[in-house]
């Protein structure tokens, strides 16, 4: 069998693009993502070590998540790790640029498009297995978690974020979130497979190089996005932002859920996992220079 990433690539998009879930009935049909991008990183890459020290010391390695899944000690030969970036549509975006609250349509394609990516992971992981590949998704385990953490305040065993930075699919920006060529508007998703999927090169030079902000330059306009303050030029204050999302749904789900088709999907959080809604934020990621795009790439070309 000679499955490549090309394969892959388009697997996920008919999956997405073609997914009930990516449909919102309650405003005409409007699909909430676009195709997505994919990145390939080798789940021996020394840099998942690293995530044990700067995500959670409970983070989790590619070749854990296979023996998890199997339970079974199988020495594979090649492990990767897929991981994808769903970016929401253009419509989408340009909602969730005010200055206050974010967007109902986004917040219902949030919520939405956060179920769509559960069920992406468990339909990926099926199709891998009936072409004879081994594979498991890290949110589907009953060993992943998130949780608050006194030294990483929020954290979790498999950092999706982290993992699509090893997948070669983008830096990390000001306000925390990875800055990909399709901009920092986009939900993320990763499956760890037994098969020696060519890896996507990569330029690691700086992991924030991608941040206007940290080039010096007059940007920071995701400091003056956030309501709350919790952006500064020395980054993100995971506590202000946490607190934020928690405010907005304790104010918006209950009308929101009346009001609209919210598809629920399992939610973990300190051991216990349960269905639950999820509505988000997001304004610093919209309204900015890296909402659709990576200046840093425009800029080289």
């Amino acid at each position: 069998m000679s499955q490549g990433k090309t394969w892959i690539e388009d697997l996920i998009a008919d999956l997405v693009l073609g997914a009930p879930e990516n449909r919102l009935d309650d405003f005409g049909g409007r699909p909430i993502f676009e195709r997505p991008m994919v990145g390939v990183a080798d789940g021996d890459d020394n840099l998942f070590k690293t995530f044990s020290r700067v995500v959670s010391s409970k983070h989790l390695m590619p070749r854990q998540i296979l023996k998890l899944h199997s339970g079974k000690s199988r020495n594979f030969k090649d492990v990767r790790v897929i991981s994808w970036a769903l970016p929401f549509t253009a419509e989408i975006r340009r909602s969730n640029r005010g200055r206050i609250w974010p967007s109902v349509l986004y917040s219902v394609a949030r919520n939405n498009g956060g179920a769509l990516n559960f069920h992406l992971s468990r339909r990926l992981t099926q199709i891998m297995q009936k072409k004879g590949i081994t594979a498991a998704a890290p949110v589907l385990l009953r060993k992943y978690d998130a949780f608050r953490d006194r030294v990483y305040v929020m954290s979790s065993t498999w950092s999706e974020r982290h993992v699509a930075y090893a997948a070669g699919l983008g830096r990390f920006g000001l306000n925390g979130s990875l800055i990909t060529p399709a901009g920092s508007h986009v939900r993320l998703g990763s499956v760890v497979v037994g098969y020696p999927f060519e890896a996507t090169r990569q330029d690691r030079k700086d992991y924030k190089s991608p941040c206007v902000k940290t080039h010096g330059e007059d940007c920071g306009i995701c400091i003056k996005r956030c309501p709350v303050k919790a952006i500064t030029g020395q980054g993100l204050d995971k506590r202000k932002c946490y607190e934020r999302r928690q405010a907005i749904r304790e104010l918006l789900l209950e009308k929101y859920s009346r009001k609209y088709q919210l598809i629920p999907a399992p939610i973990t959080q300190s051991g216990k996992k349960y269905l639950g809604y999820s509505l988000g934020c997001a304004l610093c990621q919209c309204g900015v220079p890296c909402e659709r795009i990576d200046p840093y790439l425009r800029r080289k070309k």
